[in-house]
């Protein structure tokens, strides 16, 4: 029997489940958490930002920002978008890139983070939005960085991987609902803008002038969109 020793035999190790060929090149030297950096990119303010679920229906995708301020069930799960560069084959990767790339931006995931969850599950939740998003702008696509914290421990965290002067999105849907999650949302965006001085503050759902006074203060330029809940209800 012949053995030819420079075949190449397909292993289960072969398909990249850890995405280590896909962040290979990424900047880790980012604390002690090793988030991966995601540079920052040039954008101009949207027309509207557009949900996940809602993506078919937009007509001028290259005027409008791609986010995932909605259930996680809408884009986590096995056909969810961390998944499909998971586990996808090459051409279902390389067709959810294409389709992403006729946005004028992509957020980061927003993967659930809860004070009351495990730690582990806050620091899990944190490196699938960031890997995802690391991914799509290797791949060209104009990338900006969804920020949630939870108490002061997670800060270092989330700030992980954060480059100065950037634009930053967050989402306020649910962060406030009583006044301990106001207070959190407000002490995390202090924790944001005493970090890495954003340059630019996406804000998804309500932007009460209490809770972003900093960014106010701090000359920090806030582009708010109503969500689709308030737009349903006039507004409020």
């Amino acid at each position: 029997m012949h053995i030819n020793n420079n075949e190449k035999h397909p292993r289960k190790s072969d398909l990249d489940v850890f995405l280590a060929a896909k962040l290979k090149n990424a900047n880790f030297n980012t604390g002690f958490y090793q988030i991966p950096v995601i540079p920052n990119s040039e954008i101009n303010k949207p027309k509207e930002l557009v949900l996940w679920s809602m993506r078919h229906k937009c007509a001028n995708k290259n005027e409008c920002g791609l986010i995932f301020y909605e259930y996680d069930c809408k884009f986590d799960g096995k056909n969810g978008i961390y998944n499909i560069l998971k586990y996808g084959s090459d051409e279902e990767v390389n067709s959810l890139i294409k389709e992403l790339s006729e946005f004028a931006f992509v957020v980061c995931p927003d993967y659930s983070v809860y004070g009351n969850f495990p730690n582990y599950k806050q620091i899990e939740a944190m490196a699938k939005s960031r890997e995802v998003g690391y991914i799509l702008w290797s791949h060209g696509i104009k990338v900006v960085i969804n920020y949630r914290a939870t108490y002061e421990w997670s800060y270092e965290l989330a700030l992980s991987g954060i480059p100065e002067n950037a634009i930053i999105s967050i989402g306020t849907l649910g962060a406030l609902k009583d006044k301990e999650s106001r207070k959190m949302l407000k002490d995390s965006i202090a924790a944001l803008i005493g970090f890495c001085k954003p340059m630019v503050l996406i804000v998804y759902g309500y932007a009460p002038n209490d809770v972003f006074e900093i960014a106010i203060k701090n000359n920090i330029e806030i582009w708010q969109f109503d969500s689709e809940i308030a737009k349903a209800f006039g507004g409020k």
